[in-house]
C-alpha cells in the first residue's frame, strides 16, 4: 500500500473540491444561459405575434378610412361634372359687368 501524507491528501482534496465547484458553477451558468435563450425565443415569438395583431388592426383601419382608386376616380368625375355645370350656369347668366363691356 502506498501511504500518502496529510499534505498530499489535502492537496488532492482541494483540487477535487475546486473542480467540483467549477463544474457546479459551469452547470449553473449553462442552465441559466439555456433558460435565457429559451425565454428570449418565447418573448420574440410573443413580440412578433403582438406586432402581427397591431399591423392587422392598422391595415383594417386603413382599408376602412381611405378611399380606393375607384372611389377617387368617381369623386373626380363628380367634381368635374359639378364644375362644368357651374361654368355652364355662369356663362348663361348675365353679369352686371358684362353689360358695361
Amino acid at each position: 500500500m502506498i501511504r500518502m501524507n496529510h499534505r498530499e491528501s489535502l492537496v488532492r482534496f482541494l483540487i477535487t473540491f475546486v473542480v467540483t465547484i467549477v463544474a457546479v458553477i459551469s452547470g449553473y451558468f449553462a442552465a441559466y444561459t439555456g433558460l435565457r435563450v429559451e425565454l428570449a425565443g418565447k418573448a420574440e415569438e410573443r413580440y412578433v405575434a403582438e406586432m402581427d395583431i397591431r399591423l392587422s388592426r392598422l391595415e383594417a383601419i386603413i382599408n376602412e378610412r381611405f378611399a380606393t382608386k375607384e372611389d377617387l376616380s368617381e369623386f373626380k368625375r363628380e367634381v368635374i361634372g359639378k364644375l362644368i355645370a357651374i361654368e355652364t350656369f355662369l356663362s348663361n347668366e348675365n353679369w352686371p359687368h358684362d353689360k358695361n363691356m
